[in-house]
């Protein structure tokens, strides 16, 4: 009975580990379509710089598109689209723009492989995305150090003034995208490092002992008289059940008494 008992606070156990895994993984989940939303919103607007009370032209710039007065108090004029590859400034935004659209694909790839938690091992799922979600944030990461390399473009002097140049942002000041590009980078690793601590500590629905378990359901209860002890090794059940079929052919009308079932 005390066997039966441990092994059925050990499944209980292993049910709630399993059940709060899942609910991490869940959690984990919605962070990273978090992620991904935020990551297609840095990419499409154009406020990663911009100007400031010094600033002699009000406007704005993103990855592939700015915006610019046409003249004081006038309504902002935009330019630059992705599809159009040279409306865009310089060759230092079309490499910002094609790093951090590489990072939402992978983004969204990640978000596709979560449908395949019905199909595959979620320890395997769980790597995939960790290394899609380090490889996003890397980028994100080369990101936000090639983009200052594009301030030197004359149209970004207009508005930053002619002491603004390359890695030199002049009167110009940072925007909420550009900061939540570097939120991001870290936000991609953290999710990274949580999917792979995730996938390590995966434990399977029942453990192998308790699948063995279900094949094996009759064990023989050991006679105190007898004068050979049990053994103390891996051959235990095989013993027992060696004796159970030298014990049925000798005496037939006892066997039961000496056998019991454990569900």
């Amino acid at each position: 009975m005390e066997t039966e008992y441990n092994t059925e606070l050990t499944k209980i156990h292993h049910t709630n580990y399993v059940r709060n895994s899942r609910a991490i993984v869940v959690l984990w989940a919605i962070f990273t379509c978090i992620f991904f939303i935020l990551n297609v919103v840095v990419w499409i607007q154009p406020q990663w710089i911009g100007d400031t009370g010094d600033s002699a032209v009000a406007g704005f710039f993103g990855l592939y598109k700015y915006c610019t007065e046409s003249s004081v108090g006038s309504e902002f004029v935009c330019n630059g689209d992705f599809i159009s590859w040279d409306s865009i400034l310089n060759e230092y935004f079309k490499a910002t723009s094609v790093m951090v659209g590489v990072s939402c694909l992978l983004s969204i790839a990640c978000l596709a492989c979560c449908l395949l938690f019905c199909l595959l091992n979620t320890a395997t799922v769980l790597r995939i995305c960790a290394w899609m979600q380090l490889l996003s944030g890397t980028l994100l990461g080369v990101s936000c150090i090639v983009y200052p390399g594009g301030w030197e473009h004359p149209q970004v002097r207009l508005v930053c003034g002619l002491q603004s140049g390359s890695y030199n942002i002049g009167v110009c000041g940072m925007r909420w995208g550009y900061a939540l590009a570097i939120v991001l980078i870290f936000d991609a690793f953290i999710l990274s490092i949580l999917a792979f601590v995730l996938a390590a500590k995966q434990a399977n629905l029942l453990p192998e002992v308790y699948k063995n378990e279900k094949a094996k359901t009759l064990y023989y209860l050991p006679d105190l008289r007898s004068p050979h002890p049990p053994p103390e090794d891996d051959h235990y059940t095989d013993y027992y059940m060696s004796q159970i079929s030298m014990t049925t052919s000798s005496r037939p009308d006892r066997h039961h008494s000496n056998a019991f079932y454990m569900g």
